[in-house]
């Protein structure tokens, strides 16, 4: 038990190392994520707002065309008015010029609102286009200054991490469940050798005697009872304890 109680001691120190190199790499990966979730977004909207001008051209055009069929129904009345016999058809031309005068001015005001429409879309477009780049800059930054961070520290890491799967080998797979289930809990410290004047390394409670020495023997695995990690006896620690 000895052995696997060390194994999991100078386990606990390689993922205490490990995650001291994950942290070297700060909140990178996150603003990595942000940054590409950010452009993604923002080509969405951009293509949104391209739908949108297509759209609003083809819906242009089309009332375009209308103008103009109108436009020619509106000159062959005006042709009609040099055909009246009488003040009664004369009434009905001009009602029905004066008809079409309303739906050609409804449609001309429809077409100026669609080139307003596209205008503002074509401006969205412009501004997330800008905004694309400035994003897409600073993600290439911060990707470039990651991978720098991830190359310094690479061999020291896989040396590390090779240590981890030969020691991992050693413990109890129970063990090892318990080990990373605590470890998870406790900010990635499960295992803490007891420290001066008998305390927990990881809370610094005051541990008794008799529990101090029953670590000591390292012939059973023990939890401490006020923060639940694994308890093992360093003679290294012992030794900075007592000088």
């Amino acid at each position: 038990m000895k052995q696997v109680l060390e194994s999991l001691l100078s386990l606990q120190d390689i993922d205490s190392q490990l995650q001291e190199l994950e942290s070297l790499k700060g909140d990178l990966p996150q603003q990595i994520t942000r940054l590409d979730r950010g452009v993604a977004e923002t080509k969405m909207q951009s293509e949104t707002e391209k739908d949108k001008i297509r759209l609003y051209q083809t819906e242009r055009a089309k009332t375009e065309l209308e103008i103009k069929a109108l436009q020619g129904r509106q000159q062959k009345y005006q042709a009609q008015l040099f055909e009246v016999k009488n003040n009664r058809e004369y009434d009905a031309v001009t009602f029905e010029i004066e008809a079409v005068k309303e739906e050609i001015d409804k449609k001309e005001s429809h077409v100026l609102e669609l080139m307003d429409a596209e205008e503002q879309a074509r401006k969205k477009v412009e501004a997330s286009e800008a905004s694309i780049k400035t994003l897409e800059d600073e993600l290439a930054e911060r990707r470039q200054v990651l991978e720098m961070r991830i190359q310094e520290t690479e061999a020291q890491e896989n040396a590390l991490q090779a240590r981890r799967d030969a020691l991992v080998k050693k413990v109890q797979p129970r063990l090892l469940s318990s080990y990373n289930r605590i470890r998870q809990a406790k900010h990635g410290v499960a295992v803490v050798p007891v420290v001066r004047d008998g305390c927990c390394g990881g809370c610094f409670k005051q541990l008794p005697p008799q529990r101090v020495m029953e670590i000591r023997d390292m012939d059973r695995l023990i939890l401490c009872e006020v923060c639940g990690r694994m308890l093992v006896w360093s003679e290294k620690e012992s030794q900075l304890a007592a000088s």
